[in-house]
């Protein structure tokens, strides 16, 4: 430091280099007001200081990593949010932590902004918590680059979405599924042989599919006698029985209050008839009563009326005293 004329203080920086020798050896000193220099220094630091700070107590995970994906630099919400501290995050990859079914999309955008073709990317994925478990966050991506306009780093916002997804998927849920029995509803069963019925079309399906309407014989002489949380209990386990039979691609909706309805993909009339009689055995030593089956076959020229020809199918059994089926 050194002092002015009025006595304040202003930093300075001096050198001083020796000057000739012996008798003669002078010193030439150089002062340098490092007045401007060191405030710039100061904002500097101060700039520096407050990222950090922002940095560390954004209210989203905030990352910094390299082009190959390995984190580098992660903030306090993003371990938080994935369960890791920093000196574990920061020896994996984003790929590491990304659900296999969502690693292709992060790639393919991660590509676009090295290439230049996007400036910044937002999409919904899901990570591996450090505890095992499935978490969804809504990642923005964008990229750091240098004078020379050549990739440094990338940086990602991370924000974790997993209470909003599952609240959307309960309103799915719950615009899709019959409260009581946890099934399919109409809706989603008519959208589901829609669908089937598009992609039979569009693939050119040759083999055949049956379609089942199954009704609760008896479900009113229930509610009638033991009330209507019986005859709840009684729906709950005709839908349970019937459910346990079915495979994961087949669609068992109820779409009525004593009627049910299953879409069987790939499946012949002799596997549909025998099937049905599965079902209407199984029901019978499960519950309190017993169910009729309607069957009608859809395929290539044959879904118009299914659903009808399903219904007048069921009633054919109904009229022999229920407790079996009928079709195709």
């Amino acid at each position: 430091m050194a002092c002015r004329k009025n006595g304040t203080e202003l930093p300075v920086e001096v050198s001083v280099n020796p000057v000739g020798a012996g008798s003669e050896l002078t010193f030439h000193a150089f002062i340098r007001d490092m007045t401007e220099l060191t405030a710039e220094r100061a904002a500097q630091h101060g700039a520096e200081a407050t990222f950090q700070a922002v940095f560390e107590n954004a209210p989203i995970g905030i990352a910094v990593l390299s082009l190959d994906g390995t984190f580098q630099k992660v903030n306090r919400e993003l371990c938080r949010i994935t369960g890791y501290p920093a000196a574990e995050l920061t020896e994996l990859t984003f790929q590491d932590l990304t659900y296999p079914d969502d690693l292709d999309k992060d790639l393919t955008e991660a590509a676009r902004l090295l290439r230049g073709e996007i400036a910044s990317y937002q999409i919904d994925k899901r990570y591996y918590a450090k505890a095992g478990h499935i978490i969804w966050v809504r990642l923005s991506g964008s990229i750091v680059r240098d004078a020379d306009g050549q990739p440094l780093n990338f940086i990602a916002h991370i924000e974790d979405i997993s209470a909003r997804k599952r609240d959307e998927q309960l309103l799915v849920r719950q615009a899709t599924r019959d409260p009581l029995t946890g099934v399919f509803n109409r809706a989603r069963f008519e959208e589901e042989l829609d669908r089937y019925r598009a992609l039979a079309d569009r693939h050119g399906y040759q083999d055949d599919a049956a379609l089942f309407m199954v009704d609760i014989d008896g479900l009113k002489r229930v509610n009638d006698k033991h009330g209507h949380i019986a005859g709840d209990d009684y729906l709950k386990t005709v839908a349970e029985t019937i459910g346990r039979r079915l495979r994961l691609s087949d669609v068992f909706a109820r779409i009525g209050g004593d009627e049910f309805a299953v879409l069987l993909p790939h499946t012949s009339a002799e596997q549909a008839q025998k099937l049905a009689r599965t079902l209407v055995e199984r029901v019978r030593m499960n519950s309190v009563g017993t169910v009729s089956i309607g069957i009608s076959m859809v395929g290539p020229g044959r879904f118009d009326g299914a659903l009808e020809r399903a219904d007048e199918a069921m009633y054919h059994a109904k009229k022999r005293g229920g407790d079996g089926f009928h079709g195709p």
